[in-house]
C-alpha cells in the first residue's frame, strides 16, 4: 500500500492522544497497535491510517488514493483529535505523500 497523504501535529501529549483515539475507535475497528507509539486503524471503506508518536509530534499517514474519501477521512481524523485534545487550534496541514 502506498501512502497518499500525511500530516504532523503537535498535541500536548501525543502518546495520550493516540491512546484516547485507539480507545475511542476500538469498538468499531480492529486496531493494530504493536506498541504505545504506533497504531493502524482500518477506517472501513475510507482506508487505513497509520499513527506514530515521534517525540512531541503525532504523525498520521493515509493510504486512500481517491480524493473524496481521503478528504473525508482527513476531516474525520482532524475533528476527533481536536475534540479529544480539546484544542481547536491544532493545525492540520495535510500534504501529499
Amino acid at each position: 500500500m502506498t501512502p497518499t497523504s500525511s500530516v504532523t501535529i503537535l498535541p500536548n501529549d501525543p502518546a495520550k492522544l493516540l491512546r484516547t483515539l485507539c480507545n475511542h475507535w476500538r469498538h468499531k475497528f480492529e486496531i493494530d497497535r504493536p506498541d504505545d507509539a504506533h497504531a493502524r486503524i482500518p477506517f472501513g471503506d475510507l482506508g487505513p491510517a497509520d499513527f506514530a508518536v515521534d517525540g512531541d509530534a503525532l504523525v498520521i499517514t493515509l493510504y486512500q488514493p481517491e480524493a473524496e474519501p481521503r478528504e473525508r477521512l482527513q476531516g474525520v481524523i482532524a475533528s476527533h483529535l481536536r475534540r479529544f485534545e480539546r484544542n481547536e487550534d491544532l493545525a492540520f496541514e495535510w500534504r501529499a505523500a
